[in-house]
């Protein structure tokens, strides 16, 4: 879906408050599949010169499976946005592979009507954890929890010598290494 944003252009600098829905596919991450609902971008935007910038709060719920028990998990997302979009198209002289060459990371938009799919893909993705959780009582998770021991399995052998011992005795022996 499209963010119509006429109203900035006949009117610069008047911050024009919107809601957009949008839709986000689902997404194969390390081989697991997250889905996404109830995505909503949700703010103001104005028009700055050739530049349509856009501030708001964006939310989602993201569906996946807990790493543990691998049961469905839903996490709601919540992050704010600020950016900028670059007006393109617009002057005959200003190419794509001129703009392309200035900045690849460059949010665009043409006409009157800007597509918020990539930043609301964008804004989902950088906001998943690592792995989904069912929670802190999940049963599958709870037995692979370290214990509050100091002490590792190599230390138990020798309990008067720590790991770097031999880079010690090689620092206090006269010795060249």
């Amino acid at each position: 879906m499209l963010l119509d944003v006429s109203r900035a252009l006949h009117a610069p600098g008047e911050e024009i408050p919107f809601a957009h829905n949008d839709c986000i596919p689902p997404q194969d991450i390390f081989g697991e599949e997250i889905t996404f609902t109830d995505v909503l971008l949700k703010g103001h935007f104005s028009m700055l010169g050739e530049s349509l910038h856009i501030t708001g709060l964006f939310t989602t719920v993201a569906h996946g499976q807990c790493a543990g028990c691998l049961k469905p998990v839903a996490l709601p997302l919540e992050v704010e946005f600020d950016e900028i979009f670059t007006r393109v198209g617009r002057y005959p002289q200003q190419t794509e592979e001129t703009l392309n060459e200035e900045d690849d990371e460059r949010l665009e938009f043409e006409g009157s009507k800007v597509d918020l799919a990539h930043l609301a893909l964008t804004l989902a993705v950088l906001e998943l954890p690592m792995r989904f959780t069912c929670g802190e009582d999940c049963e599958a998770l709870s037995g692979m929890q370290p214990d509050d021991q100091t002490t590792h399995a190599c230390q138990k052998d020798m309990p008067d010598q720590h790991p770097f011992s031999a880079l010690q005795q090689l620092l206090t022996k006269d010795q060249e290494v």
